[in-house]
């Protein structure tokens, strides 16, 4: 495990984590050394309305698989082995393209409101409704494999080619084009500012996430991964086997060896933690993920955007560490004090509280660098580059 610098302990986000989790790509129950998690109660929970398009009149011969059957791959150094179930590729019946459902999602980056409206392909949507009703055995050390597999099913891409058209129009914007680090965190926004449920009944595919307009963490994911490789960032995706937890990472260019915050890598290249379930600045990840096992690395596709904001994010977690240094020693003074403190002391104590539960709840990193420097934090780390 790669730790630069001292962890930092951030408050304490509901828990998230599936107990029972089970990954569904076609779908497969996950083994564990009990022997495997239990199944759900119900099949899947019932899904949103959706327009139902006139289907024409077809044959068995209509409907073909879009992925063709995985081939077996002899394992190398830092690869998973393959599988030894079969991934069910998506069947997808032939419906009208002209017959989407639509979804509009507002959300917010940097103080601005924005607006879209996808269109889902219903065909898709269908079927990976409807794969559900396969079933697969894997071990819990394939599980990076078969997530792999389901993220490269060539069905989906005609979705993210569809989602990243409409969420690009938003990229320009009064005049003003966002740079690669900033599209990056406003996609990352729009994900994260999907309604986030802490158990799913049947894991959704990314295409049901964005339909059904809410997901699980691991679901969102999946999801904010696949639509950043999309997009042409080196991305990859970081699935904690003994936490049956995944998350989306981006790679990144280390300007320091000391960023206050846990880099994963795949032996090759760095990845930071981006977390899709809430809003929170790239790199930071809930409590109980500094001391766990190293993930499992899966890059996705082949983009070459690396993400930069490097030494901002390192003085802001810099800096949110020596906030909770001085606001533990200001309690421990109160302590002393029978919980009175001097009205600076005070002031002080307000000011570092309502600055950290800030910092940790936005995702807008020259915000909270802003509050930071508002706060007054002695001995600020200033970061002259930072931007």
């Amino acid at each position: 495990m790669k730790q630069y610098g001292a962890p930092v302990s951030y408050a304490c986000l509901p828990a998230l984590i599936l107990a029972g989790f089970i990954v569904t790509a076609g779908c497969f129950t996950l083994l564990t050394d009990e022997g495997p998690l239990p199944r759900y109660l119900n099949s899947r929970a019932p899904a949103s309305p959706m327009p139902t398009p006139v289907e024409p009149s077809v044959d068995d011969e209509s409907q073909v698989p879009i992925t063709p059957d995985p081939v077996e791959t002899p394992a190398t150094p830092g690869v998973l082995p393959a599988v030894s179930g079969t991934y069910n590729p998506l069947y997808v019946t032939v419906l009208p393209r002209d017959a989407p459902g639509y979804r509009t999602y507002t959300f917010r980056y940097r103080g601005i409101d924005y607006e879209v409206t996808l269109p889902v392909n219903q065909s898709l949507y269908r079927a990976a409704n409807e794969s559900a009703n396969r079933n697969i055995i894997i071990d819990s050390k394939e599980l990076g494999v078969f997530y792999s597999r389901m993220a490269d099913d060539p069905a989906m891409r005609p979705f993210y080619d569809d989602i990243s058209r409409e969420l690009g129009r938003l990229r320009y914007r009064d005049g003003k084009t966002l740079l690669d680090d900033e599209y990056l965190e406003f996609l990352v926004s729009f994900v994260q500012q999907i309604p986030t449920e802490s158990v799913s009944r049947t894991p959704r595919y990314p295409v049901e996430v964005v339909y059904d307009m809410k997901g699980t963490p691991e679901e969102k994911a999946i999801l904010l991964a696949n639509l950043l490789a999309h997009e042409g960032y080196d991305t990859a995706l970081l699935v904690f086997p003994g936490k049956q937890h995944a998350a989306a990472g981006v790679r990144i260019h280390l300007s320091t060896r000391n960023p206050f915050f846990r880099i994963f890598s795949d032996g090759k290249r760095d990845y930071m933690y981006i977390d899709s379930s809430a809003n929170r600045l790239i790199g930071m990840y809930p409590d109980g993920f500094d001391a766990i096992p190293e993930p499992v690395v899966i890059p996705l596709g082949e983009g070459a955007i690396l993400y930069t904001k490097i030494d901002t994010i390192a003085t802001i977690m810099h800096d949110l560490k020596t906030i909770k240094i001085n606001t533990e020693a200001l309690q421990e003074k109160a302590d002393k004090a029978n919980g009175t403190l001097s009205a600076d002391d005070y002031a002080a104590l307000q000011s570092y509280v309502t600055t950290y539960n800030f910092v940790i709840s936005t995702n807008d990193r020259l915000a909270a660098l802003e509050a930071i420097q508002e706060s007054e934090l002695p001995h600020h780390s200033a970061c002259l580059s930072c931007n």
